[in-house]
């Protein structure tokens, strides 16, 4: 791959990574149970932190987040939050799930990315960092589907 090509790649994660960051407060901030309130929250905080891993890891091969890319993908985000299943007055049930989905769709999108950067073994990028970071993201989508399973259940019961 190109230096280019890499600078591309990681600055079109990296606009994903703002856009799931946003997700992810919003997420921690609306959903009806608070047990998937707290879990949220605090995944949202090492989404942040693997965000700056990213924007390290961007910094060792000399390129940084694009504001071009990341202010479209963050507006995306927010246009995401009008569903035509929401009601007027109140959330309805099924943004709760939807909105698990999408953070697990965000979640496995990062995971492969960082798959990815591990496959392509520029030697400027450490491959322990990107390890770790991947395995992260693969416990981050395991305790998103736990957190999945618990809203199927909760609406299957109303």
């Amino acid at each position: 791959m190109t230096t280019e090509m890499l600078h591309t790649y990681l600055q079109d994660h990296h606009a994903g990574a703002a856009a799931g960051v946003d997700l992810f407060r919003r997420v921690a901030e609306d959903h009806h149970d608070p047990h998937v309130r707290e879990v949220v929250s605090r995944l949202g905080d090492q989404i942040e932190e693997d965000k700056r891993s990213l924007e390290d890891l961007m910094s060792l091969v000399g390129t940084s987040p694009s504001p071009l890319k990341d202010l479209p993908a963050r507006a995306a985000e927010k246009v995401g939050q009008l569903k035509p299943n929401q009601r007027l007055a109140e959330r309805s049930p099924l943004s709760d799930l939807l909105e698990l989905e999408a953070l697990t769709l965000a979640v496995t999108g990062k995971e492969l990315g960082w798959k990815a950067l591990i496959d392509i073994a520029d030697p400027r990028l450490p491959r322990a960092t990107l390890d770790k970071l991947s395995t992260r993201a693969r416990e981050q989508g395991e305790e998103l589907e736990r957190l999945r399973l618990r809203c199927t259940d909760a609406l299957h019961r109303e």
